[in-house]
């Protein structure tokens, strides 16, 4: 068969490209300016990790980097960019280490195995792992002030825009057209089941049962990707019902 004329995947390779929105900060900055920048960062996740969001502050900070509070507000001016900064870091570490797991990749042609492995990854214990669990604390406390902070508002509606326009490239590079539902809604829908369970899951733990659950989303999602999911057969009617 001629290679030339062999169908390609228009995703192919896509998956080493850099999600939007999620570009590093301190990219460019000098070794010296970047290590500041990570000792502050690090502090505030280890402050956030140990007490909890509302213990946060600039002294605490100051006290566990070792710095000044000149030197911590040349690089942050306030507690709020400092809050963003570890949110996007956070962002990138859980992304860089879903991309280097096992399994299916994005960007590959292979957007339902990629949802499918992530749901699964998402309803297995221990989820949300602690790391998730301050993630979502942040996410929490930005959703809580969007009301008087619109750049906490217009960051937040960046990140999420840009990642599903990510993830609606994936599903319209993996599903032939026609498209029945536009990759963008599905992308959307995606977000919206994700982001649910995962509050749920850090209310409650045993909120639902995670296998169930996994059944009952793939089989919602299966036909959008023009997947068939088997159904289990319906229950018998009560005795005596017949005819």
């Amino acid at each position: 068969m001629d290679e030339s004329a062999r169908a390609t995947n228009p995703c192919e390779g896509e998956h080493e490209r850099k999600i939007p929105g999620l570009v590093d900060p301190a990219v460019g900055l000098s070794d010296i300016a970047i290590a500041r920048r990570e000792q502050i960062l690090d502090a505030a996740e280890t402050i956030i990790a140990g007490h909890g969001i509302q213990e946060l502050s600039l002294k605490k900070i100051e006290d566990l980097a070792g710095m000044s509070r000149g030197q911590l507000t040349y690089y942050f001016p306030t507690k709020e960019s400092i809050l963003l900064s570890v949110y996007d870091r956070m962002l990138r570490r859980m992304i860089r280490e879903a991309r280097l797991a096992d399994g299916p990749k994005p960007m590959t042609g292979r957007a339902w195995e990629f949802v499918q492995h992530g749901l699964k990854k998402h309803l297995e214990p221990p989820w949300p792992t602690p790391a998730a669990r301050d993630l979502l604390s942040l996410l929490f406390t930005f959703l809580a002030q969007m009301g008087h902070r619109e750049d906490y508002r217009k960051r937040l509606s960046q990140w999420y825009s840009e990642w599903r326009s990510f993830i609606a490239a994936d599903v319209a590079g993996s599903i032939p057209e026609p498209h029945a539902t536009s990759p963008r809604v599905i992308a959307s829908l995606i977000q919206a089941l994700f982001h649910g369970l995962d509050v749920q899951l850090m209310m409650d733990p045993e909120a639902f049962d995670r296998e169930e659950m996994f059944g009952a989303v793939v089989k919602l999602l299966a036909p959008l990707f023009g997947q068939t999911v088997g159904l289990p057969d319906p229950a018998p009617g009560p005795a005596g019902n017949e005819g």
